[in-house]
């Protein structure tokens, strides 16, 4: 058991560190602007929570933020990719369905 306990002390010391690289990673990246619009089909959501490496950014929707280059991309990415699965979903409700 105390074999099991040090080794799980040493993963979680490894994956503190790991966190602390990549939040230096964040820090150091350039900064941009990114604003995220309102969700209307959510009006009570009012932040978006976008990870990196374990590190979490919560970003107010419809207030222009300052976020490091990294995470606006990683949301920018997820955004371009919800339009289109939404737009998939969209265009197959509108396409007539044939019986045989």
């Amino acid at each position: 058991m105390a074999k099991q306990a040090e080794m799980d002390l040493g993963k979680q010391k490894e994956a503190a560190y790991a966190e602390k690289s990549a939040a230096q990673q964040l820090k150091a990246m350039p900064k941009v602007s990114i604003i995220i619009p309102d969700d209307p089909q959510n009006p009570g959501d009012r932040v978006v929570p976008i990870g990196f490496n374990g590190v979490v950014y919560t970003v107010p929707r419809g207030v222009e933020t300052e976020v490091p280059e990294a995470i606006a991309k990683i949301w920018k990415d997820s955004y371009a990719r919800t339009r289109a699965v939404n737009q998939r979903i969209d265009d197959s409700t509108k396409t007539e369905v044939k019986v045989m």
